[in-house]
């Protein structure tokens, strides 16, 4: 099955007002899926913000990212003020789960790929076309993308 891809504009007040919580509650049956951060930076909710410091460079320092299961990935989306940069990856299988050299490698190859870029946009690849749709509908401003958009 063929990736497709969605770029959420959303904004509000010069901020994206889509949560990575708000994607993830789109996901339905996430925890069939492993899942790995390749890269994360944000601005903790109070309370939260050593730890989850701690937790970021464990990740952009790993070798292929950290893997993290669904429930966890879902607490650790309430834990975050804002996403300023994010890429993170969904499979069925375990294998794929890794840093990729070219982007549309990753997004024709994982089941999930949720991307933010400097808490302007999310980009969301996924081989659930229903999933894209969803987003298409709940937002307000989106732009359909194919795997190979950046060529």
């Amino acid at each position: 099955m063929k990736s497709k891809g969605i770029r959420i504009l959303d904004i509000e007040g010069h901020v994206v007002c889509v949560t990575i919580f708000d994607i993830l509650e789109e996901v339905r049956e996430g925890n069939l899926f492993h899942w790995t951060i390749l890269f994360l930076d944000g601005t903790p909710m109070p309370g939260h913000g050593k730890f989850l410091k701690e937790y970021e460079k464990q990740v952009n320092k790993s070798e292929n990212g950290l893997r993290i299961t669904w429930e966890e990935l879902n607490l650790l989306s309430q834990k975050y003020h804002q996403i300023i940069d994010m890429i993170l990856i969904g499979s069925k299988d375990v294998n794929l789960l890794h840093r990729y050299g070219i982007d549309q490698e990753m997004y024709e190859t994982c089941d999930f790929v949720i991307e933010m870029f400097d808490t302007s946009f999310w980009e969301v690849f996924s081989k659930n076309e229903e999933l894209i749709n969803r987003f298409a509908v709940k937002s307000k401003d989106t732009k359909f993308l194919a795997p190979d958009f950046k060529k």
